[in-house]
C-alpha cells in the first residue's frame, strides 16, 4: 500500500540506525586516532563512551529545565525520560494548550505513549484512557501515562453567548427572497415571546458566564477548580458536543430565554414601559433584574400572573441557579440589549411615548419626592438623638442619691447644649447669637446659686 510505513521509518529501526551510524562514526575516528597516535588505547575507548552515556544524560537533564517551567527535580527527570522514549519511538503526545485550544503537530493527537502537557494559566483539561475519565488537570506542565489522552479542553475565561437577533436583523420586514432569511428567521424564535395581550416581543439577549471558582483558586488568576471543571466537560460530552474545541454550554442562555418568556407574559405591552408603583425603575428593567438573579442568586421573588409581588410570601429557590451550580458554571452577568416588535407595534409605541415619557417622569418625581421625606425624617430623628446625648451629658453622670435641685439640672442641661455647639465646627459661625443667649441663661442659672461663669470668649 502506498501509505504503508517503510521499516526504516518505523520509530525504533530509525533509532538503532542512528545510533549505529554513531558508533560506525566514532570507530572510525579511533581506528583514524590509532594510525597518528602511539596505538589503539581500548580503556580510552571505554572512558570515552561512559562519558558519553552519563554526559548526555546529565545535560538533558540540565537542558530539561529550559525546555519547560518546571523546578522539581522529579518533574525534570520526567522530562529526560520522555526525551529518552522519544529517541526510542515510543513516546506520546506534546501538546501546548493554549485559552482551552489544543496545539499539536500533525499525528500528537494519535500517540498513546507518556507525553507531556502544558497548559496556559487560562485552560484546563479532562484526561481519559480507551475506558474511563482519569483526572482533571489546570495551568501548568502536566505529565500524562500511556494511553491517556485529551477528553476535552476549557476555556477559564469569562465566555459571553448571545442569543436572538443581530444589531441589524430586521426579522419583521426582511423579504423571503433574502438569501439571509432563514438564518434571521432561525435568530428571531429563539427568543421570541408573547405578553400578556398576545404582542410578539423579540429580544436580544448577552450572557456572560464562566466555570465555577475562586480568583487565584488552583494557583492561577483567572481560578481553577478541578471538580467544577469535570462537571462542566461530563455534563457537555453527554450533551454530544464537539471536543475539537473547547467546551462550552449553550444552557446559560437557553435558561435566561426561558426566564425572559416566562416573565414577559405575565405583563402586557404597555406595561414594559411604565414604572410600577412604589418603583422608580420600567417594569421592563424588572424583568432583566429578576432574570439576572434566577441565575445568579440562590432566592428570588415570587410573582403573580400579573406580575405583582406575592405578598407574604417569603423567596423561592431558583431551580437555574441550583442547576448551573451543578453543572460547574455561574452566570456573572445577562444583558437585555435590544428589543423587536412589527411594524404597525412599534408605531403604536411611539405615539404613545410622550404620554408614557411624562406619565413616568411623573412617578419618578414622586418617588423622588418620598426618597426626600423619608431622608429628611431620619435626618431628623438622628439629629434629635444627638442633642439629646449632648444636652444629657452632664445630668446623666449625676448620682441618683445627690438629689440636685431643679435650677442645677435645668444649668447641666443648658450648658451641655452649648458645649455641643461649641465642639461642632460646622455651626460655631453660624449660631454665635444663639451660643451668647445660651451663655447669659447658663450664667444667670449658675448666679442664682451664686456662682459666675466665664466660659464663653
Amino acid at each position: 500500500m502506498d501509505d504503508e510505513i517503510g521499516f526504516f521509518e518505523r520509530p525504533v529501526p530509525k533509532t538503532l540506525l542512528r545510533f549505529g551510524i554513531f558508533i560506525v562514526g566514532y570507530i572510525i575516528l579511533v581506528i583514524w586516532q590509532s594510525f597518528t597516535a602511539e596505538g589503539l588505547n581500548p580503556l580510552a575507548v571505554a572512558v570515552d563512551l561512559v562519558f558519553f552515556l552519563v554526559g548526555g544524560v546529565l545535560w538533558m537533564g540540565f537542558f530539561a529545565q529550559f525546555v519547560l517551567p518546571v523546578t522539581k527535580t522529579a518533574a525534570r527527570l520526567t522530562i529526560v525520560e520522555r526525551v529518552i522514549q522519544y529517541l526510542t519511538g515510543n513516546h506520546g503526545p506534546a501538546i501546548f494548550i493554549e485559552n482551552g485550544i489544543v496545539h499539536q503537530s500533525e499525528g500528537e493527537g494519535t500517540k498513546r505513549g507518556p507525553g507531556v502537557m502544558w497548559l496556559d494559566s487560562a485552560s484546563a483539561a479532562v484526561l481519559r484512557t480507551p475506558v474511563k475519565f482519569t483526572r482533571t488537570i489546570g495551568p501548568g506542565v502536566h505529565f500524562t501515562t500511556r494511553k491517556e489522552y485529551i477528553a476535552a479542553t476549557v476555556d477559564l475565561h469569562t465566555l459571553t453567548q448571545q442569543v436572538g437577533p443581530d444589531d441589524n436583523d430586521q426579522p419583521f420586514t426582511v423579504a423571503k427572497d433574502n438569501p439571509d432569511y432563514e438564518q434571521i428567521q432561525k435568530r428571531r424564535y429563539e427568543t421570541s415571546a408573547l405578553t400578556r395581550d398576545a404582542i410578539e416581543v423579540i429580544a436580544t439577549i448577552s450572557v456572560n458566564f464562566r466555570i465555577r471558582s475562586t480568583p487565584g483558586e488552583g494557583g492561577t488568576p483567572l481560578g481553577f477548580n478541578a471538580d467544577n471543571v469535570r462537571k462542566a466537560v461530563t455534563e457537555n460530552l453527554v450533551q454530544g458536543v464537539q471536543t475539537n474545541q473547547p467546551v462550552w454550554s449553550t444552557l446559560p442562555a437557553k435558561m435566561a430565554v426561558d426566564i425572559w418568556r416566562e416573565y414577559l407574559r405575565k405583563f402586557k405591552l404597555t406595561q414594559l414601559f411604565e414604572i410600577p408603583e412604589g418603583r422608580s425603575d420600567t417594569t421592563l428593567q424588572v424583568i432583566a433584574g429578576l432574570l439576572t438573579k434566577r441565575l445568579k442568586q440562590e432566592t428570588v421573588e415570587l410573582l403573580d400572573d400579573f406580575g405583582r409581588p406575592v405578598p407574604d410570601v417569603p423567596p423561592v429557590s431558583s431551580h437555574e441557579f441550583e442547576r448551573l451550580r451543578e453543572m460547574g458554571l455561574e452566570v456573572m452577568s445577562v444583558t437585555i440589549k435590544r428589543l423587536t416588535f412589527a411594524s404597525e407595534v412599534e408605531d403604536k409605541l411611539i405615539s404613545q411615548w410622550t404620554t408614557l415619557w411624562l406619565k413616568n417622569a411623573q412617578k419618578e418625581r414622586d418617588q423622588v419626592e418620598r426618597n426626600r421625606k423619608m431622608t429628611e425624617a431620619r435626618a431628623q430623628e438622628q439629629a434629635l438623638k444627638e442633642f439629646a446625648l449632648n444636652a444629657s451629658q452632664e445630668i446623666s453622670q449625676v448620682k441618683p442619691e445627690e438629689n440636685a435641685p431643679k435650677t442645677h439640672a435645668l444649668e447641666m442641661l443648658v450648658h451641655s447644649t452649648f458645649l455641643g455647639i461649641r465642639r461642632n465646627t460646622s455651626l460655631l459661625k453660624r449660631t454665635n447669637t444663639e451660643q451668647r443667649e445660651l451663655f447669659d441663661i447658663v450664667n444667670w442659672l449658675r448666679a442664682q446659686r451664686g456662682e459666675s461663669n466665664d466660659e464663653f470668649s
